[in-house]
């Protein structure tokens, strides 16, 4: 509006009211943080000596690299998730305190916090995030204020039209129960794989964001192991950017990597980064020059309005704010020989996934040795069967073994009866339960290779779900060694042992001759389990032969077998866990508890000797033109009945 012709103290106050309405310039975080470029009096953080080495002004040039972080974050970028996969000691926890800050200070919004459990988010918010606040004065006296109501706590700060919400991510009300447009999950690899009756926290927590326009969730974390790490398939399905840094000779640009890294061996303090075009050195002291002419490259650039991933390695550590790379290599040199301190290196240094010193078992793998034999048919050479049964709310799960000389495993039969698993007795209209169902399944007869037929020596039915219902299954089926079994969460437990016996008499004392259920020790089930997928594997140059495997498959299992069987990863810390993406076990759980029925005392198949295997194949696989013997008695395990060479002492009670 013109204001010539109005008199000086008029135009002041039309002056001062454009300045007071007028907003003012939106600001990026990074501007809000450090101050526009060339003014960085306007910094509006204040690191503290508490929290950082160079307290003060935040400076966007002291770590180059995180300032597109930061644009990432800001709800003008078109990306709805960001993932940070990135080594220890990074300052990208810095980033996510500059994004809630600048919504404190000048953009309102509400903001849910997940951590891997609620102590690490009030520690977080007690030494993090107040220090922070404390550190914008325009901030102080607000929060201050607000620290007084009862509604501000260590889980939950409260400011004029914002909410900070820290949460855990083991806890679903945590993480299913509050719905805000920005979302934080650091330490992603630390969080549980499924909640109980819940299903994936990833999904859980972004689905609290969907129903806003401009929603921004953060995903951050140093990366963990292969078959379990979270962050690692949300960086390959991102736009996967890297900060490319100049060469000082050439000027070619690159993206920093270890191999890169040369020295003398033995003496790491020679360490020095060769460029990858004209192979010329470059020292740590010129870290500060490549880095500020830097810039971060998408390898998947048409990912942009999707997922934005950023890596970030501990090679890109600015001068004095972290390891040199002299200190890399020096922690390369001490962790050969150790696959748990290389994996340390791996995750925390290089902000990668550790694939470990073993052959990893990957289903498809074992689906390519499957041979040309039919299920239920039985391979020459398997003389004795055994099946394991898993119990879920609509179905039971049933696979056969088969075994032969030297404990070579078949799979013989996988089926699934579908059907009310809460039900012995057969429904009102006269319709058999799922559980006659598979005692028909059990009492059947398999042909072997002579065409005699052959039935099973002992089945574990799983009684860790419907406890009652599979007690009161198997324990009027002792007579034909069907017993009821539950996994142990002791890792040290030994596969198979005395049963213990639920049932009680009128006194108290267990009923010896009511149900049987046997405690498995399903940790080194598995273990053997991978380790002789793993040797079948053999090598290019010397491949194990079809009839010396340890486990053979039919061609006629489907792709779901081999998932379900590769679907759990060992963890030395948690033990046995779900695979990422993997949600269903039961091929798993079914052939470990066979294994187990095979090493059931009436079986004892690891304690065979030549004469049993003698006698069994006599029985099962009599030589071309002698008599073919008799079938077995049902009920009665052909092992029992040849008590003469039992391997042990003990004999079938109800024989």
């Amino acid at each position: 509006m013109p204001l010539d012709g109005i008199p000086d103290g008029y135009r002041a106050g039309l002056e001062d009211l454009v300045r007071v309405f007028t907003p003012p310039a939106r600001k990026s975080i990074a501007e809000w943080a450090g101050g526009p470029d060339g003014h960085p009096e306007q910094a509006k953080r204040i690191l503290t000596s508490k929290t950082s080495a160079y307290p003060g002004p935040w400076r966007n040039d002291r770590v180059p690299y995180l300032p597109g972080i930061m644009d990432a974050l800001d709800d003008r970028h078109p990306a709805p998730i960001i993932v940070v996969c990135k080594s220890a000691q990074s300052c990208v926890s810095e980033v996510l305190l500059n994004w809630i800050g600048r919504s404190m200070d000048a953009m309102p919004a509400a903001f849910l916090a997940l951590w891997p459990s609620v102590e690490v988010g009030k520690k977080w918010t007690r030494t993090r995030v107040r220090p922070m606040i404390l550190g914008v004065p325009g901030m102080r006296m607000q929060m201050s204020s607000g620290q007084k109501r009862p509604d501000s706590t260590l889980l939950e700060l409260h400011w004029p039209g914002g909410v900070l919400n820290i949460g855990s991510m083991n806890k679903p009300d945590d993480v299913a129960t509050v719905s805000v447009p920005n979302i934080i999950v650091d330490d992603a690899d630390r969080a549980p794989l499924t909640l109980a009756g819940e299903g994936d926290p990833f999904e859980l927590a972004l689905m609290r964001s969907s129903t806003f326009e401009r929603r921004k969730a953060a995903i951050v974390s140093t990366p963990t192991d292969i078959d379990r790490s979270r962050i690692w398939p949300w960086w390959l399905r991102s736009t996967m950017d890297r900060f490319f840094v100049p060469c000082i000779h050439c000027n070619h640009m690159q993206h920093l990597r270890f191999a890169q890294l040369k020295w003398i061996k033995g003496k790491p303090s020679s360490a020095m980064y060769e460029c990858e075009e004209c192979s010329a050195l470059m020292e740590n002291r010129h870290k500060k020059r490549i880095l500020a002419d830097g810039e971060w490259r998408a390898e998947h650039p048409e990912r942009e309005t999707q997922v934005k991933g950023f890596h970030v390695i501990g090679l890109y550590a600015p001068v004095g704010l972290g390891y040199e790379w002299a200190l890399h290599a020096d922690a390369w040199e001490r962790a050969q020989g150790s696959d748990a301190r290389i994996q340390v290196f791996y995750n925390t240094r290089l902000g990668e996934v550790h694939k470990g010193e073993r052959q990893r078992v990957e289903w498809a793998e074992i689906k390519a040795r499957a041979e040309p034999y039919a299920l239920r048919s039985v391979p020459r050479g398997t003389l004795l069967l055994v099946s394991g049964t898993d119990v879920q709310a609509d179905r039971l799960e049933t696979q056969v073994l088969g075994f032969g000389r030297g404990e070579r495993i078949v799979v013989v039969d996988t089926v699934v009866h579908y059907g009310d698993t809460t039900r012995l007795l057969p429904s009102g209209d006269g319709e058999a339960s799922v559980w006659a169902k598979l005692d028909e399944y059990l009492a059947g007869a398999f042909q072997s290779s002579r065409d005699v037929p052959m039935r099973l020596s002992c089945s574990l039915v799983d009684s860790g779900y419907l406890t009652d219902v599979v007690l009161g299954f198997t324990r009027p089926r002792k007579a034909r060694n069907i017993f009821a079994c539950r996994g142990s969460a002791n890792a040290s437990r030994q596969p198979i042992g005395r049963p213990s016996y639920p049932d009680v008499k009128r006194r108290g004392k267990a009923d010896t001759r009511g149900a049987e259920r046997y405690e498995l020790g399903v940790s080194m089930l598995k273990h053997w389990l991978f380790e002789a997928l793993r040797a079948d594997a053999g090598k290019p140059d010397a491949p194990v032969l079809p009839a010396d495997r340890h486990i053979r498959f039919s061609n006629e299992l489907p792709d779901e077998y081999y998932r379900q069987l590769t679907a759990e990863t060992y963890d030395p810390k948690h033990g046995w866990i779900p695979r990422a993406n993997y949600h269903r076990n039961e091929s798993l759980d079914t052939f470990v508890y066979a294994r187990a029925a095979a090493m059931h005392h009436s079986v004892a198949v690891h304690r065979l000797r030549d004469a049993d295997w003698e006698r069994l194949e006599s029985l099962y696989e009599p030589a071309a033109g002698g008599a073919k013997p008799t079938a077995p008695v049902l009920g009665v395990s052909p092992i029992a009945r040849m008590g003469s060479f039992l391997p042990t002492s003990a004999q079938v009670r109800n024989e």
